[in-house]
């Protein structure tokens, strides 16, 4: 789908990049990168994953290194990304989520009616009638036959 494809998951793991995946969003961060507590310095991937360091690493600035993840109470990354790609969708596709952790389960709600809205998952989603088409079932099941209607 190339440039028509924007990518934003609430995964913290890569696996979106091994199977492929170009430009993914990681709106609650990236578990194999860290980052300062204190300045701007980018995040930065993390080759000591396995073994705990005897004691909490600084950066050079003096601030503490943490993991790159969003934890509960602090703001998702991106999110003027997100907006903006929600506010230019013509499609919004919600696959593999219960639609209950905020602020992504009002990504649906704040596309409206102004552009078809898809789910698909395992279970029913908490805000249902939100979405204009429900496809109920495992994504590696029904996306592949969904998506080939949705292209022709």
């Amino acid at each position: 789908m190339g440039d028509c494809l924007f990518l934003c998951t609430q995964n913290v793991d890569d696996l979106h990049e091994q199977a492929g995946s170009k430009n993914v969003v990681h709106m609650h961060g990236e578990l194999f990168k860290s980052r300062c507590d204190s300045c701007s310095r980018p995040p930065f991937h993390d080759t000591n994953t396995y073994d705990p360091p005897a004691e909490l690493p600084r950066c050079e600035c003096g601030g503490r290194i943490r993991p790159h993840i969003c934890w509960f109470g602090e703001v998702p990354f991106e999110l003027d990304r997100i907006f903006r790609a929600l506010d230019e969708c013509t499609i919004f596709m919600a696959v593999g989520t219960s639609e209950v952790v905020e602020p992504a389960a009002s990504f649906v709600a704040h596309v409206g009616d102004r552009a078809r809205t898809i789910y698909v998952g395992a279970e029913e989603p908490a805000n249902t009638s939100s979405f204009t088409d429900c496809h109920l079932g495992k994504a590696e099941e029904v996306l592949p036959d969904f998506l080939r209607a949705l292209r022709s």
